[in-house]
């Protein structure tokens, strides 16, 4: 899902996508990030609908305090003007992948209704540093820090525990 960079879409310059918005080196205040994100949003609303990603490290807003005032103005500009649109998770775009259901549920669709309540904030002073193998990587020995116990193998797609079963 590569964004498009071009602030201005009638501009024919010849500048690849990013990925990532904070790699985008081109956007360089808040009004080039509201026009990027309208672009971008439009291109997909009025094109298939694919899901937008928006894709940045945290402190990228919060290290910008225009493109953070820019990128919630741009938010309640679509939800005000778009209410078939949602802000999801890419865990909840999954979900509904798996299980569509039509804009008009759409409101009332279950995994989306869920909200995220983290419980109290346990820290972890020292985090045990795991050296593990990995039938994907035979011969590598791969670290991995956690405040769990160290898993018997390194996780994997077909083992994300780390069971190694």
């Amino acid at each position: 899902n590569e964004l498009d960079r071009r602030e201005d879409p009638n501009v024919d310059e010849d500048l690849p996508g990013c990925a990532m918005i904070d790699s985008c080196s081109n956007i360089l205040d808040g009004d080039q990030f509201y026009n990027f994100l309208t672009h971008n949003f439009y291109r997909h609303f009025d094109q298939n609908r694919a899901p937008l990603g928006l894709f940045y490290h945290s402190a990228w807003l919060k290290n910008n305090p225009d493109f953070l005032d820019a990128f919630l103005y741009w938010i309640d500009e679509v939800i005000e003007n778009h209410p078939e649109a949602y802000f999801i998770t890419m865990t909840q775009v999954i979900q509904w992948i798996q299980e569509p259901v039509s804009v008009d549920q759409a409101q009332n669709y279950g995994p989306w209704q869920e909200k995220c309540a983290p419980g109290p904030r346990t820290s972890c002073l020292v985090a045990n540093s795991c050296k593990l193998s990995s039938d994907e990587i035979p011969g590598e020995v791969l670290n991995m820090q956690t405040c769990l116990r160290c898993p018997n193998k390194y996780p994997w797609l077909n083992d994300p525990t780390g069971s190694g079963l």
